[in-house]
């Protein structure tokens, strides 16, 4: 990969992994986004019936990872606006802004809780990353993990209840989930794993794990840490995965072909399909809410953009051509 490609990825690993991921309880096909246009990151708005973004944010600086609510009330962005990366919300229309971390925060990622109330925020002090709970509405925070642990946010359970996380501490690192207010932790993993997702029905919770040789595959395993099972290899370490919103599939990218290709595989890891095929890279696949489309970043023309495709991949659609660099969407 170009030393760009790379940058790019890592960015789009970020603005995935703090995205709603189709989580919304919403069918609304509006997209948002983050793309350099003219040399500055802005958020952006777009719907299946329409070819014109609908630009959101203009600040000096980047604005970027937006994440639908669940409710689709509100959208969350992070921001260097003010120099240190924060966190943001506004309306669905771009016009009420608010900033929602203090100004000494570094914000890494984040999470909105399933009744888009809370915010799961990952944090970065001194190069020691740890989790806290945001309250949208009042503005207080309560620490999720311990300062003395290294932890990268994963999601929150369907019903609430819990935040899955991974933490790196050496032989102690893995999967752990934990409730919101900071108790009852239980590790599910103790391997080198990372980007924990639960299941749209709360059941099942995918990863990734490295192994010796430094690839990495896509592993399953059922919210108590039992019945674990590899079900893809070759996946692309940077790039985020989506489970469809019946919990019977997962879309992601792997370079088993030479490429960088989109693939849907069931969760027991069979029915496995190839839904792109091409010279370039496609990166961070996207259920849409119903199920029946998937979105996903494409280098098709030299920058990435913004293609759909329906779950079969079939009908294959640029849906933007304004960006220099496109660093991530949501439904």
């Amino acid at each position: 990969f170009s030393i760009r490609l790379i940058a790019v990825a890592l960015l789009t690993l970020l603005v995935v992994a703090v995205s709603g991921c189709g989580d919304s309880a919403s069918d609304s096909t509006d997209a948002v986004f983050s793309a350099d246009v003219n040399g500055n990151v802005d958020i952006y708005k777009i719907s299946a019936d329409s070819e014109d973004p609908i630009r959101l944010t203009a600040a000096v600086g980047v604005d970027f990872a937006p994440a639908w609510s669940p409710n689709k009330e509100r959208i969350a962005f992070m921001s260097d606006r003010n120099g240190a990366t924060a966190l943001w919300v506004m309306d669905l229309e771009g016009e009420s802004k608010r900033l929602v971390t203090t100004p000494e925060t570094s914000v890494a990622a984040f999470r909105w809780s399933p009744d888009s109330t809370r915010i799961g925020i990952e944090v970065v002090n001194g190069g020691v990353h740890g989790i806290l709970i945001l309250d949208t509405e009042s503005g207080e925070s309560v620490a999720l993990t311990s300062p003395l642990e290294d932890v990268r946010i994963g999601a929150w359970s369907p019903d609430g209840e819990w935040v899955v996380y991974s933490a790196n501490e050496g032989d102690a690192s893995g999967i752990r989930r934990r409730n919101p207010t900071g108790v009852d932790e239980i590790t599910l993993t103790v391997n080198g794993d990372s980007d924990p997702r639960w299941s749209r029905n709360g059941q099942w919770i995918a990863f990734k794990r490295e192994a010796d040789d430094g690839s990495f595959s896509l592993v399953v395993m059922d919210k108590d840490g039992e019945n674990v099972k590899s079900v893809a290899s070759g996946i692309l370490a940077f790039s985020s995965f989506d489970w469809s919103p019946d919990s019977k599939q997962l879309a992601y990218v792997s370079e088993s072909t030479g490429n960088a290709e989109i693939y849907v595989t069931g969760r027991d890891g069979k029915d496995t399909s190839q839904l792109t095929s091409n010279r370039v890279v496609d990166l961070a696949p996207l259920w849409s809410p119903d199920g029946a489309s998937i979105l996903f970043l494409s280098d098709g023309d030299g920058s990435f953009n913004l293609y759909g495709m329906d779950s079969s991949g079939e009908q294959q659609v640029r849906k933007t051509s304004i960006a220099n660099l496109m660093i991530g969407a949501d439904w």
